[in-house]
């Protein structure tokens, strides 16, 4: 129970790093494309406004129904919006376009997560770390699930061990160091 309470204290740290500091992981090509979206949608001074996002990207989906980036585009709007079975529904779509991109895993495995089903969005994690074994975030991301979906902390302790043994000097890295350094705490 205390290594529980230890972990929850990490949570905020490395929640932020779990999902992607803006809702969810993303490539690096897909974090650019998003950001040009919303610096496209907002105005200079105003704040982001995932409808006015969501709305363009489904505007555009209509012209490129079968387009992986925009499908996961629109699963990153609707996740920053915490409308976890829309941002779902668009991940799945997204992966019968690029089944081997563990991010999209990442993604529709933290999604499922936070619509209460963990069993399934580790699953989901575990189906992206068998398309790639080094990918850093969804390591750190089974252990979030593991130790906050399902009470696992010895199988998140080696999902972040793992995560930080890929590249310790990295910000996804460093956070699954945090929580290690949590829970090893006494």
């Amino acid at each position: 129970m205390r290594k529980k309470t230890i972990l929850l204290g990490a949570m905020a740290v490395g929640l932020a790093v779990v999902t992607g500091m803006s809702g969810c992981s993303k490539s690096k090509e897909n974090q650019t494309a998003q950001t040009s979206a919303k610096e496209e949608a907002a105005q200079p001074s105003a704040p982001i406004n995932n409808s006015t996002i969501i709305a363009d990207l489904t505007s555009r989906l209509k012209e490129k129904p079968n387009d992986p980036d925009i499908l996961w585009r629109l699963g990153d709007a609707y996740f920053d919006s915490k409308q976890f079975a829309e941002s779902s529904a668009y991940y799945k779509k997204a992966l019968q376009f690029k089944p081997n991109e563990a991010d999209i895993y990442n993604d529709l495995g933290l999604s499922a997560h936070y619509l209460g089903k963990s069993d399934e969005g580790l699953k989901i994690v575990e189906e992206g770390i068998k398309k790639n074994p080094y990918h850093q975030r969804i390591w750190l991301t089974k252990g979030f699930i593991l130790a906050y979906g399902m009470g696992d902390l010895d199988g998140a302790k080696a999902a972040w061990e793992k995560a930080n043994a890929l590249n310790p000097e990295s910000q996804v890295g460093k956070a699954a160091g945090e929580f290690l350094a949590q829970f090893n705490k006494k």
